[in-house]
């Protein structure tokens, strides 16, 4: 098995998110912790990484298509949102409100000149962050399902943020 390892990223013009929840999964509960694991170090450079952790860097790319075959592919592997599944839901939907936050937070400093300000001195949005939001929220009203919170609460989110 071999991998291409870079010691440089490529393109090397790229923005680095220090995120390690959009990676994977993390085991930290608390704040703290994360904070904590997001500098690296290891137990023995007083941080709470295990001494034999390798941190690597992994391309994403972002774009309105990507994260949108992100929720496409989630439903499509996981079914219509139920009891049963609505914790794996509303955690892979936070992952990917998440990848829109930074996609409309890149797209705003790069056209801030087109950017949409609700309110004088409040947070500003792109427009192609506010399109892709309301793709999203749309899919999520128009499926559901029977989940007692999911997709409610996220709805609500993105609504309330984006002024949908």
């Amino acid at each position: 098995m071999h991998h291409k390892l870079d010691i440089h990223p490529v393109p090397e013009e790229v923005l680095h998110i220090n995120e390690l929840s959009l990676a994977e999964n993390v085991p930290y509960e608390t704040k703290q912790d994360m904070e904590k694991a997001v500098t690296g170090k290891c137990v023995r450079d007083s941080g709470i990484l295990p001494d034999d952790n390798v941190r690597i860097y992994v391309p994403m790319d972002l774009n309105a298509d990507i994260i949108m075959w992100q929720l496409y592919s989630l439903f499509g592997s996981l079914g219509y949102p139920s009891e049963s599944n609505e914790s794996v839901y509303s955690s892979a939907v936070r992952k990917i409100i998440s990848q829109l936050e930074i996609y409309d937070q890149v797209w705003s400093a790069r056209n801030v000149g087109e950017t949409v300000q609700k309110e004088d001195g409040g947070v500003r949005h792109s427009r192609q962050g506010i399109e892709l939001a309301g793709k999203i929220v749309k899919y999520l009203e128009d499926n559901d399902g029977s989940a007692e919170c999911f997709p409610y609460d996220e709805i609500e989110e993105l609504k309330n943020e984006f002024w949908l």
